[in-house]
């Protein structure tokens, strides 16, 4: 009788941890997660600046203080630069992999001036910019990446409806582009 009390147990809870296995890895099987999504927006290395409504892709920004854009890149072939002039209160960057983890983020308040201005960059790269600086990239904030693929997400608060043009300025001024290192 214990046995089978033990059995019946092992079994109840191996059902519920492979339901809930099934259910957290649901949207991967589903193309529906957030990088799929970003990927059909179009090619790499631009930004896509996202709606503040619910629309097809299911990317867009609910919250009306704040504007977003989005960009896939690769570093596998080379480090992608991110830019963009800054005539807004706030901005906030964050760079995501292929798994919609955040594995970089920062703000205005922490870069260096108020430019964006960063280098995602493998280890391999990152070893090499070290050895030579490029000039261009001397006050760029470097960010080592553990895997290549991934997107970029900048934010630009908007606090009140006259900060509106300086945000749709500032997001489609950002340049999402591979940057050369001279070996």
């Amino acid at each position: 009788m214990r046995s089978l009390i033990l059995s019946i147990a092992i079994g109840l809870v191996g059902a519920a941890l492979v339901h809930i296995i099934a259910i957290l890895a649901m949207p991967q099987w589903t193309g529906t997660d957030a990088w799929t999504r970003v990927e059909a927006l179009g090619d790499g290395n631009r930004f896509f600046i996202l709606a503040n409504e619910p629309n097809t892709t299911n990317l867009y920004n609910d919250d009306p203080h704040i504007r977003t854009a989005v960009c896939r890149f690769d570093i596998g072939e080379g480090p992608v630069r991110i830019t963009a002039s800054s005539d807004v209160p706030l901005w906030t960057f964050a760079a995501y992999n292929t798994s919609s983890n955040e594995t970089f983020s920062m703000n205005d308040r922490s870069s260096i001036g108020v430019d964006v201005d960063i280098a995602l960059v493998t280890a391999a790269q990152m070893l090499q910019m070290r050895r030579a600086m490029p000039a261009a990239l001397e006050r760029a904030v470097l960010v080592e990446l553990s895997e290549p693929e991934g997107y970029a997400v900048l934010r630009a608060i908007v606090p009140a409806p006259s900060h509106e043009p300086a945000a749709r300025a500032f997001l489609s001024g950002a340049a999402c582009a591979p940057f050369a290192i001279d070996p």
